[in-house]
């Protein structure tokens, strides 16, 4: 099992004034993270949507057809950009059309090779099922790399202990978890189901968030609160808080730390505790079918 160097972002919303701006931006973010010695680099949700800041400002629907137009852009974008410096990116998430009309809210993880992962939010929130012309993923798609089985679970999705656990069952040993969250509030319930999460099947959680504000109110993207962090079970050989690193709140920076996967083997073989393993599920199916009795 190789290590795996990681960065994540609080990626900044900040005034731009031409499409160019966005894409050097990331350039940059991108190189400065290989540079430094990450292997790979995850991008928030919605990330894309900061170019609507260089249009008028549109309703839902109008932003989902405009963000949709650049997915050919964004696909082939990142994909050099993967292959130009050697490290494999987690773009965050990005608006597709899906079908006439509805679109997903898909999150792309591009390989040096050329491969593309890809995973549409599986748990929409009301806001997202209300105003946005948005459909949820059916799919889990576990896969594998280099450095072994992983998952990515957008924002809402890692408050849903099911899915977490679906995708721990398959191997996976590492959740990416790009988010968007507008307030303290939401970040605060993101970062907590994360840890939980990292706790209950004894696994990594890589979070990533917008951060920063924009001068002009755009009704989907316009202010970011966030502190990304990487996060590990609470128990030996990590620290007690089961935070291995995580960046000044809301600040426009990346944060890098080491996966080391034995050191995960050797909390799962000989921790304090093992929920991942002490689990009764005959038991909670059993308490399931009583309450439809």
């Amino acid at each position: 099992m190789k290590k795996l160097t990681i960065a994540t972002t609080q990626y900044g919303l900040t005034d731009i004034r031409t499409e160019e701006e966005f894409w050097t931006g990331i350039n940059t973010k991108v190189r400065d993270a290989a540079e430094q010695g990450a292997s790979m680099i995850v991008f928030p949700e919605y990330m894309t949507a900061h170019l609507l800041s260089i249009e008028p400002s549109m309703l839902h629907d109008e932003a989902c057809y405009f963000l949709d137009g650049l997915t050919d852009k964004y696909i082939e974008f990142f994909g050099e950009l993967s292959r130009e410096y050697d490290i494999a990116i987690q773009a965050g998430t990005h608006i597709c059309l899906k079908e006439e009309g509805k679109y997903s809210n898909k999150a792309f993880l591009f390989f040096p090779e050329g491969r593309v992962e890809t995973q549409s939010k599986v748990h929409l929130t009301p806001e997202e099922q209300i105003r946005w012309p948005l459909v949820a993923g059916d799919e889990l798609n576990v896969f594998d790399t280099e450095w072994g089985k992983m998952a990515i679970l957008t924002c809402y999705d890692i408050e849903f202990p099911e899915l977490a656990r679906a995708a721990a069952l398959r191997g996976a040993e590492l959740l990416l978890c790009p988010s968007y969250t507008d307030s303290s509030f939401g970040y605060h319930r993101v970062r907590h189901c994360a840890q939980a999460r990292a706790i209950e099947n004894q696994l990594f959680v890589v979070l990533s968030g917008l951060v920063g504000a924009l001068s002009e109110d755009r009704p989907q993207v316009d202010i970011g609160f966030c502190q990304a962090g990487v996060f590990t079970p609470c128990d030996l050989p990590f620290a007690a808080d089961g935070i291995l690193q995580v960046g000044e709140t809301n600040e426009n920076r990346t944060v890098l730390a080491e996966l080391d996967f034995h050191r995960l083997r050797e909390n799962r073989e000989r921790g304090a505790v093992a929920p991942f393993y002490d689990r009764r599920p005959d038991l909670y199916e059993h308490e399931h079918q009583k309450t439809l009795l």
